[in-house]
């Protein structure tokens, strides 16, 4: 009798104790429900979900099949919200809620919410987003409910955790879609405040990372782009959100990405990078295994192309930006670096020249270049090591002429549009097609379409540089030595004239005379019917031919073409000197002849 009593006292206390379990999870439902239908975001957006458990004990909710969606209809219109959000979720884990104060107030206070492998829908249309209502000053009531809706004043949590969601963002407007998985955000000491017509927030850390993106932009010069494994994280976040302003400011920041794959709309090229990696407190870019390359031949690409067209392509191992001023890059829209560092490069470029030159285009130096930049610029040094250049041209006659630059360094000093009156220096050295050393510095002003250039070329065997010469002149070189070359001069807008000293030895050229009409009739023409002279100085006891140089610019071009018409010019006054060369030179045979 005693075991059936007992019994029936276990099972009666078993079945108030599931009954009062039950219940009490039903007033925790209908707590939750209505601390969400007491904020402003109701009137827009509809809270539901299935099942709860509830730990009174550790004030752990556990709120399972979880939606948050538009309302086809409503409560209330505002007409600035011309976004939405959609959210779905197994499983939301709400940490150290004051359970008495949810059941007794209707008000959800807590430490920590986590949201496991969520999927985020959002539709994002205008040029600013607006996904939720903001506050103004009167309450509303909501006609569904007996209590007022409003907006809370503030919300502080310790940490919102959202774990592998999966996001898909749609802007219809500009016609863009990605899709993010893996998206996981952890907010630290979260606090949001809310004022009429204005949300601010505070976090001391955020830390986001994302699996892998990809996508689709059709309006955009980029048509698909693709990366993975994202990281970013901030410190001491501050936002500002009113309906047309975003203010922000924060102490730190870091972001990285590795395997960055973009294709432009025309699906011509692909830019890649391996790693890509940002910090605000170093002040540095760094970048690796750069890639610009396109996806089908040059053909194609020349293939809607009306007029002479350059293509470039190219890949850098390594790429750093130093002491990069963000705070003017995000506030003032301003370029200020310090230093860019870029390590072992092959550039190509391919021209056709079988097509005709855009009469209507104008190139400008580079120093007028810079200047008409928007932004403001200020990059005070450019250091590039171990680069390796590929020029090649389709020639009228359909044959290919290549030329290779290799061994190159280049330090580019003061590009700016903030000085008018100052200059930008450009010093290389490298090897023309894998054996002639050079060396050159150029000198744009900012002040006017002008530019100063000096080189010189070591000793070297003059047919190494025949695939140069034959490249914009009808000549070969069968023989010679070069025993040094250095030349000067000045670009104007329409011209360029100088001086060189080349010094050489055994000199034979052919000068294909087949080809003489279009010889004669280039700028750098030869005297077809003049007898080259096989050395210079002629001999021992005769002083070098030291010349000068006179080119007019072809202003359909850019000034790697005047410093190159001005090489060969400079080359061709020293083999076959003008009328004005004969006779300053016949003046130095003279005055050395004095002087013995």
């Amino acid at each position: 009798m005693k075991k059936v009593i007992a019994i029936s006292v276990s099972s009666i206390l078993l079945v108030g104790a599931i009954l009062v379990y039950l219940n009490f999870n039903r007033l925790i439902s209908e707590a939750l429900i209505k601390s969400f239908n007491s904020g402003i975001a109701s009137e827009v957006y509809e809270l539901k979900f299935q099942d709860l458990s509830v730990n009174p004990f550790t004030g752990t909710i556990r709120v399972y099949h979880v939606t948050l969606l538009p309302r086809e209809k409503p409560l209330r219109e505002y007409p600035y919200i011309n976004s939405s959000l959609r959210l779905k979720t197994e499983r939301i884990i709400l940490r150290n809620v004051e359970i008495l104060t949810l059941l007794r107030l209707k008000q959800l206070k807590l430490k920590i919410i986590s949201l496991t492998k969520p999927d985020v829908e959002l539709m994002l249309r205008g040029t600013r987003h607006i996904l939720f209502p903001f506050k103004d000053s009167t309450f509303v009531t909501n006609p569904d409910s007996t209590t007022k809706t409003k907006v809370f004043d503030s919300f502080h949590l310790n940490a919102l955790h959202l774990i592998e969601a999966a996001v898909h963002i749609t802007n219809n407007d500009k016609q863009r879609d990605f899709k993010i998985n893996n998206f996981t955000i952890q907010l630290n000491n979260l606090l949001i405040s809310s004022q009429p017509g204005e949300y601010s927030s505070s976090f001391d850390r955020v830390l986001l990372t994302v699996g892998r993106l990809t996508g689709s932009l059709k309006k955009d010069a980029i048509q698909t782009v693709e990366f993975k494994a994202f990281n970013l994280g901030l410190d001491s976040l501050q936002l500002k959100l009113t309906l047309d302003t975003v203010i922000h400011s924060f102490h730190d920041f870091t972001l990285g990405l590795h395997k960055l794959d973009v294709q432009t709309a025309d699906s011509l090229y692909h830019l890649t990078t391996d790693a890509f990696n940002v910090s605000y407190r170093d002040q540095s870019i760094r970048l690796k295994k750069i890639g610009f390359i396109p996806n089908v031949s040059h053909a194609v690409l020349q293939r809607n192309q009306e007029f002479e067209h350059v293509n470039f392509s190219g890949t850098v191992q390594k790429l750093t930006f130093n002491r990069v001023n963000f705070d003017s890059m995000i506030y003032s829209k301003s370029i200020f670096i310090d230093e860019i560092i870029l390590d072992t490069a092959l550039v190509s470029i391919f021209k056709d020249k079988r097509k005709p030159l855009n009469m209507n285009r104008f190139p400008s130096y580079l120093g007028q270049t810079i200047k008409k930049i928007p932004l403001s610029v200020r990059i005070n040094h450019v250091k590039a090591r171990h680069v390796r250049l590929e020029n090649t041209e389709r020639k009228p006659n359909n044959a290919l002429a290549k030329v290779y630059i290799s061994h190159a360094a280049v330090d580019v000093k003061n590009i700016t549009n903030l000085s008018v009156n100052s200059t930008l220096t450009i010093d290389a050295n490298a090897r023309l097609m894998n054996k002639v050393p050079f060396k050159t510095k150029l000198t744009f002003y900012y002040s006017k379409n002008q530019f100063d250039f000096e080189g010189s070329l070591g000793k070297f065997d003059l047919v190494d540089l025949t695939p140069l010469v034959q490249a914009y002149t009808p000549a070969t070189i069968k023989k010679g030595i070069a025993d040094g070359i250095s030349f000067s001069g000045t670009a104007l807008e329409r011209g360029a004239s100088g001086t060189m000293k080349f010094l050489y030895h055994d000199l034979d050229v052919d000068l294909e005379l087949k080809d003489r009409a279009r010889w004669i009739s280039s700028v750098i023409a030869f005297a077809a019917n003049t007898v080259l002279d096989s050395s210079n100085p002629g001999s021992s006891d005769l002083p070098p031919r030291v010349v000068q140089f006179e080119i007019q610019r072809d202003m359909n071009r850019g000034f790697v073409n005047v410093v190159i018409k001005s090489l060969l010019s400079g080359l061709k006054e020293t083999m076959i000197m003008s009328k004005e060369n004969r006779k300053a030179y016949k003046k130095a045979k003279k005055n050395q002849a004095r002087k013995k």
